[in-house]
């Protein structure tokens, strides 16, 4: 039987619940007295039982109040996961890219191919200076590389609002 404090629900940071319990405790509990003398008769004896508790804390409302601080502890650090996981993908998209930038890359038998093989690099085509001789032709040759919205309404998903 269960002995002392109620069981308890850890979640980690510091939030700990009490709940309700159950136990169940089968026994068997056996004796037996022997005697050298032949006059004397031995005994034997036997007991078999279950021992059986329920416990409920009797405060539900702290118990509401722990389950809820309990969910928030679960939702923080779920949020702490994806926070790490986003990190690690932003880290081997820079050093992917970094490495496919040099011309560096795993051999595509490697076990570790596919972890750069979903990374794209866009290359940025370089400005031709040695064409350009006036302020006008450095905007047109750089107009080419981005896009220059030349009305004077604004740009909404690459269309012209009218």
């Amino acid at each position: 039987m269960l002995q002392g404090p109620y069981a308890m629900n850890t979640y980690g940071g510091g939030v700990s619940c009490q709940g309700s319990t159950f136990s169940f405790a089968p026994f068997v509990i056996g004796n037996g007295n022997g005697s050298q003398d032949p006059e004397q008769f031995s005994s034997y004896s036997g007991n078999a039982g279950v021992s059986m508790g329920f416990n409920i804390p009797l405060d539900g409302s702290l118990q509401e109040l722990c389950k809820a601080r309990a969910r928030v502890e679960i939702s923080r650090q779920q949020a702490e996961a994806d926070k790490a996981r986003l990190d690690f993908e932003l880290v081997r998209l820079l050093k992917c890219g970094e490495a496919k930038k040099s011309g560096i890359d795993f051999f595509p038998t490697s076990p570790y191919y596919k972890i750069c093989a979903d990374i794209n690099v866009a290359v940025q085509q370089p400005v031709n200076y040695n064409n350009i001789d006036t302020m006008g032709d450095m905007y047109k040759e750089m107009s080419k590389q981005i896009p220059i919205n030349t009305t004077s309404q604004p740009i909404n998903n690459g269309q012209v609002k009218k």
